[in-house]
């Protein structure tokens, strides 16, 4: 069924070059917006959205050191490509296919915000969405492998979560130092 529904998704590739270079943005690129949205988060110099900041990525750090590290290797699903005729559209190595360390990544910053911050964690989660779709649509995941990521990602996300009272001096010491970093320059200062 996997292989069924990537073939459903993947066989709509190379066939209209705007979908085509759209999927590529949202397969390659996304991600960088929704790292992006963290740093927003961060400069805000709002408590509450620099902790969010901080939480979502640290279960984005924790879901990726799991998936590269351990599920990664251990289960050592080769790529779509490297085992049947598929319409590839970016490049890629042909190592282990299941988690998709973006999908992980994208998934983890969402779930993480949309438990604290409803707002942002509901537009990055359709960005995590639409990078796990266009891995599928350009030929580098199977859905399971998407399935996979969005799974591992909500679960240490929530995980983070729930321990984040035990973990709230790491981010409120950070929020300090930063806070202090920037009150002592000049421009800003002034401000």
């Amino acid at each position: 069924m996997n292989y069924q529904l990537f073939q459903i998704i993947n066989h709509f590739a190379g066939k209209w070059d705007l979908v085509d270079d759209l999927m590529e943005f949202f397969a390659q690129d996304i991600i960088w917006l929704m790292i992006a949205m963290i740093g927003v988060l961060w400069f805000t110099r709002k408590e509450q959205q620099q902790q969010s900041a901080f939480y979502a990525l640290l279960s984005a750090v924790v879901a990726l050191g799991i998936a590269t590290v351990w599920i990664s290797p251990e289960v050592n699903q080769p790529r779509p490509f490297v085992l049947h005729v598929v319409h590839q559209l970016i490049p890629h190595n042909a190592d282990a296919s299941f988690p998709s360390d973006h999908s992980t990544l994208a998934f983890s910053l969402a779930f993480s915000l949309l438990f604290t911050n409803r707002k942002w964690g509901t537009v990055a989660l359709v960005l995590a969405c639409l990078t796990g779709f266009a891995r599928v649509y350009v030929g580098v995941h199977y859905p399971g492998d998407i399935a996979g990521s969005a799974a591992l990602a909500a679960l240490i996300s929530f995980l983070v979560y729930t321990m984040r009272a035990r973990l709230n001096p790491v981010p409120n010491l950070l929020i300090r130092i930063y806070n202090k970093i920037i009150s002592s320059l000049p421009i800003i200062s002034r401000k």
